[in-house]
C-alpha cells in the first residue's frame, strides 16, 4: 500500500514534502527568527544544496509550510464544489477552517508570529500565505453566490470578517491559553454549522 502511494510521487516531490514538514516543525518549536536553513536541512535529512534547489530562502519555505497546513485541512479550493449547494459548501469550509484555527500547530505559529511582530516581516508572510488566501476563497465564493441571487450582501469584505470571526470560538481560545475546552466547545462540527446557520439567516435571499 505504502509502496503504491510512493510510486505516484517523484523523489524530488518526496524531498520537498520532507523539507516542508521539517520546516513546519522547527518554526512551531523555535519561532521564525531562531530557525536556520542549516537546521531545516539537517532535520529533513537533505543537503543544503537540495534545500536551496527547492526554496530560495527561508521566507519562501515559511510560506510553503503555512500553505501546506491549509492544504492538510482541506482548505485549498474547498469552496464552490459543484456537487454541493451554498449551505453545504459553507458548512464544509467552516468546519475545516474551525479545525485549523483551533489546532495546536496553527496556534503555536500564531504565537510565534505575535512574539516577533515588529521585529521581522514574519506576520506579513503568515497572513499572505494562510489567512489572506483563505479569506480570498471565501470572498470569491460569496461574490458568486450573490451573482446567482442566492445571497444578498451589501459588504462582502465585512461578511467575510463576520463569518471567520465567529469561527474563532471557545476551542481556539482554550488552545491559545492551554486550557481544557468544554464538551460543547470542542464539538467543532456542530459549532461551525451553527455559525453557517446564523450567517445564512441574515444573508440568504
Amino acid at each position: 500500500m505504502g509502496q503504491e502511494k510512493n510510486r505516484g510521487r517523484s523523489k524530488s516531490e518526496e524531498k520537498r514534502s520532507l523539507i516542508i514538514s521539517a520546516a513546519g516543525d522547527l518554526f512551531m518549536e523555535q519561532g521564525y527568527e531562531n530557525v536556520s536553513m542549516d537546521g531545516i536541512a539537517k532535520l529533513a535529512g537533505v543537503s543544503k544544496q537540495t534545500l536551496y534547489s527547492h526554496f530560495g530562502n527561508k521566507e519562501q519555505l515559511f510560506s510553503a509550510a503555512i500553505e501546506s497546513k491549509c492544504e492538510e485541512y482541506q482548505l485549498d479550493g474547498s469552496l464552490d464544489n459543484n456537487q454541493r449547494n451554498c449551505r453545504e459548501n459553507l458548512e464544509y469550509f467552516c468546519e475545516h477552517l474551525a479545525q485549523l484555527i483551533a489546532s495546536p500547530e496553527a496556534v503555536q505559529v500564531l504565537k510565534a508570529c505575535a512574539t516577533e511582530a515588529g521585529r521581522s516581516n514574519v506576520g506579513k508572510l503568515f497572513w499572505e500565505a494562510g489567512p489572506a488566501k483563505i479569506r480570498l476563497q471565501l470572498h470569491e465564493f460569496l461574490s458568486k453566490q450573490q451573482q446567482l441571487g442566492i445571497l444578498q450582501i451589501d459588504d462582502i469584505d465585512q461578511a467575510c470578517s463576520q463569518l471567520i470571526a465567529m469561527l474563532h470560538g471557545e476551542a481556539h481560545t482554550c488552545t491559545l491559553l492551554a486550557l481544557p475546552c468544554s464538551e460543547s466547545g470542542s464539538n467543532l462540527r456542530d459549532y461551525s454549522r451553527s455559525c453557517v446557520d446564523m450567517f445564512l439567516r441574515y444573508y440568504e435571499v
